[in-house]
């Protein structure tokens, strides 16, 4: 079987290239299925979002591509949706209006600045800073755990089917060296979030979009025997924003996982998501 890859953007968001180009990609690289989830709406302005008005056009032409590609390749219909209290969340009734094949529930916005701008964790450097000072007084463990907080109340209140990039609050550890990883304290807080990712049903994708850039996964190889205990499912992405990136170090992380002791990924077969053996996603 071919490789799979449920988060990507395109150029309704932040992404680079027209849907269907990354659908032609798929094909290119025989792949079995592409999910295409650019980032959902928020209600307030942003240089990286979907805007609002684009949303309607944006799921007709899916389900118009869907159609055409349907003897080439499954071409499925999805959004990654952020959870921001009051605002956001994988279950707001206009995503669930929108009849979705599923959702990729990811944390970006912990807070907001002074002038009321909300802060992402993985704006730019410079940017990073100037909201940890102005939104947690520079102290990275609130902020830390305030990031995993709220991907737990998103598991809680609005469960989507991907959690995306879940430990992605290291993002600016390899700039500031802001905090170690290995200290009990933010171990403890990643592994409560899976035992409820684990208990929700819901996968963990490893999120391979930094990892020719700086060596990122989303999470942490570190994280593996954690998610293999818990017989949590896994499935790789590479939160592909240009169709050249759609299988970004899949085999990398295929080696890392069977190392781990993993045997199978999910993949929608079908609509479906189906446990797959590992060893037959290769080529």
């Amino acid at each position: 079987m071919g490789w799979t890859n449920y988060h990507g953007h395109c150029d309704y968001c932040d992404g680079h290239g027209k849907i269907e180009d990354y659908i032609q990609k798929a094909i290119e690289l025989n792949m079995d299925a592409i999910g295409i989830s650019s980032h959902a709406p928020v209600p307030f302005p942003t240089d990286w979002t979907m805007p609002a008005y684009k949303l309607d056009n944006y799921l007709e032409e899916l389900d118009g591509l869907k159609e055409k590609y349907k003897h080439q390749i499954s071409v499925y219909k999805a959004l990654e949706v952020d959870y921001i209290p009051g605002l956001a969340s994988p279950k707001h009734e206009k995503i669930l209006k929108a009849e979705l094949d599923y959702t990729v529930g990811s944390v970006h916005y912990i807070g907001q600045m002074n002038d009321g701008t909300h802060w992402a964790v993985d704006a730019p450097a410079d940017e990073f800073k100037k909201g940890l000072d102005e939104t947690f007084n520079g102290d990275i463990k609130r902020a830390a755990c305030r990031y995993y907080e709220l991907q737990r109340e998103m598991l809680e209140q609005a469960s989507p089917d991907i959690i995306g990039h879940m430990d992605k609050i290291k993002m600016h550890n390899l700039t500031f060296k802001l905090f170690d990883e290995s200290e009990q304290w933010y171990v403890d807080e990643v592994n409560k979030t899976l035992e409820l990712v684990k208990e929700k049903g819901v996968i963990v994708e490893v999120n391979t979009k930094a990892y020719y850039r700086d060596g990122h996964l989303f999470p942490g190889p570190e994280h593996f025997a954690k998610i293999k205990e818990l017989d949590i499912p896994v499935t790789i992405n590479s939160d592909a924003h240009h169709p050249d990136r759609l299988i970004n170090a899949f085999e990398e992380v295929e080696e890392m996982l069977l190392k781990a002791g993993f045997t199978h990924f999910v993949e929608l077969v079908d609509g479906e998501w189906q446990e797959v053996a590992i060893v037959e996603n290769q080529g």
